[in-house]
């Protein structure tokens, strides 16, 4: 039985309502997962398919086609969710007069019903208050814990609350207030941090240094893109590691999960949301080891740039500790910003991702952010009209027109004759025309002369584009979006159209026929290969 393809995004905080952020990580892992799923042949899943097995005519041609009500089982897995515990939601909820637990189920409703409305295939949604993930968290400390990685002590060191998460003196600075005040922030998330002394239990990651830096320099497309790979090297190889407190008091960490046989201490929130990721794939196991039905390792982490020491080097430290096999690839994405300003409440300029779903359209947001947002390796931008301009370049400008164009009764008419033509409107594209168009168009010039020739060799071009396409998108690296290339393509068939105008009247109706034959197989792989980005409107196409 075939490992399912398993694909997460990071499981969102509580303490907010979902942003446009936590709608392009669901939009990229469900691509992702699409397109994968389509790899595997799982059209169940991706919804697409390019070569038809019932097909016996020998031709190397792919043929799309929907199978999803065919009832094949999903050979991907996507998993979301919502991450609960810690002192930010218990903050959260005081300030609300709420229990924990009533504002999580609350504000888990609505990530769930994000995940909805984005479109998301079948999918898991994990909540770390469910009993389930209790337990593996509970199971995988127990693991741990035998394994001799974790041990009591004491720990002081640079605490920032909102990130919940101790700093050493190399990853703090001071900073001055606008007032004058002098206080210490994280270098890396802003977040002020404050000297903190208790006693706690700590995992011993300093022994994993070594460990880390092998598995990172033997799988060098295990962190992308590579220039945050590269940060993480740099961070274990200068700096170093430090063992990591791994529990709170329960006297100032209530809301949690408890530590394993002993009632003061709650378990660090960090380990809490991490082990989601094996909670969705089965864990804890019966025998200890992964069976060969389970989804783990993962395939890919979606998660956002300011979380990647969380998912780069604790998240992979805790699996080595307790002998589990590593992910696959972390993938870091950046950041949205507001006409170049980061997003706040403060500045009133934080984007609804369900506003931006009505407004624009399910497929089109989820073009936009990965056409715009779809660069890893960089913050994107949301300015006023940008995501009217990209859905009319392309959508519109580009697939809508040369479909439009490709559908004139009398374009049709004159390659194929009136009922064909009436035919053609009324269905989907069919095989047949480019065998016949071959022979009738010798290079010889007996039927077509040098015109034919050219119109030939122009249409053959854009066919070896259009076949190429499928092997050139199965690469997933930083060079992601892969839908860059889609785009391309699409618009080499526009000036294709414009440059061999089979509306003229010198053409011969073969020349017309192999023109129109490589524009409708342009627009049946492109509309195909694009149904993961956008499932609604490419089925239509």
């Amino acid at each position: 039985m075939q490992k399912p393809y398993y694909i997460t995004t990071p499981i969102f905080y509580v303490n907010a309502s979902p942003h446009i952020g936590h709608l392009h990580s669901m939009i990229l892992a469900d691509v992702c997962a699409r397109w994968a799923a389509y790899k595997r042949g799982d059209v169940h899943a991706g919804g697409l398919e390019l070569n038809d097995p019932a097909d016996q005519s020998g031709t190397s041609a792919p043929v799309a086609r929907d199978s999803r009500a065919e009832g094949t089982r999903s050979n991907a897995l996507l998993a979301t969710g919502t991450d609960e515990h810690g002192q930010k939601v218990q903050r959260a909820a005081s300030q609300r007069g709420e229990h924990p637990k009533q504002m999580c189920d609350q504000v888990s409703g609505t990530f769930r019903s994000l995940a909805s409305a984005a479109g998301l295939m079948q999918h898991t949604f994990i909540r770390t208050t469910d009993e389930k993930h209790v337990k593996a968290v509970q199971h995988l400390w127990r693991r741990l814990d035998a394994a001799g990685h974790i041990y009591k002590g004491s720990h002081q060191g640079w605490y920032a609350i909102s990130d919940e998460a101790f700093y050493t003196d190399s990853q703090i600075r001071k900073v001055q207030s606008g007032s004058g005040e002098e206080y210490h922030e994280s270098i890396e998330t802003g977040q002020r941090v404050e000297w903190h002394s208790e006693s706690n239990y700590k995992f011993r990651l300093s022994t994993f240094k070594e460990p880390l830096i092998h598995w990172i320099e033997e799988n060098p497309q295990c962190i992308l893109p590579s220039a945050r790979r590269d940060q993480v090297l740099n961070e274990l190889k200068e700096v170093g590691l430090e063992d990591l407190s791994v529990s709170r008091p329960r006297n100032r960490l209530e809301w949690g999960i408890q530590v394993p046989d002993d009632p003061e201490h709650t378990i660090y929130v960090w380990i809490d949301a991490l082990t989601n990721y094996l909670t969705v794939a089965g864990y804890p196991w019966d025998d200890g080891h992964v069976p060969t039905s389970s989804a783990w390792p993962a395939d890919a982490h979606i998660l956002g740039k300011d979380i990647i020491r969380f998912h780069a080097i604790y998240w992979p430290a805790m699996l080595l500790a307790a002998s589990l096999p590593l992910p696959e690839k972390i993938v870091t994405h950046g950041h949205w910003t507001s006409s170049n300003k980061k997003m706040s409440k403060s500045l009133g300029n934080v984007q609804d991702p369900f506003e931006s779903l009505i407004l624009f359209g399910r497929d089109e947001i989820r073009w936009f952010l990965l056409r715009i947002g779809g660069r890893l390796d960089g913050d994107s931008d949301w300015s006023p009209g940008k995501p009217e301009e990209y859905i009319r370049k392309f959508l519109a400008g580009q697939i809508g027109n040369l479909a439009l164009r490709l559908r004139s009764p009398k374009l049709l008419s004159d390659a194929l004759g009136a009922d064909s033509a009436s035919k053609a409107q009324h269905a989907p594209s069919q095989e047949g025309e480019q065998g016949e168009a071959k022979l009738v168009l010798r290079k010889d010039g007996s039927d077509g002369a040098k015109e034919g020739v050219r119109v030939h060799e122009s249409a053959e071009d854009l066919l070896a584009k259009i076949a190429a396409l499928p092997g050139e998108m199965h690469a997933w690296d930083e060079r992601w979006p892969a839908s860059l290339w889609v785009e391309a393509i699409k618009s080499d068939a526009n000036a294709f159209m414009t440059n061999s105008a089979p509306w003229s009247k010198t053409l011969m109706p073969a020349e017309r026929r192999m023109i129109l034959y490589a524009l409708h197989e342009t627009i049946r792989v492109v509309s195909a290969l694009l149904k993961p980005f956008m499932p609604g409107k490419m089925s239509q196409l």
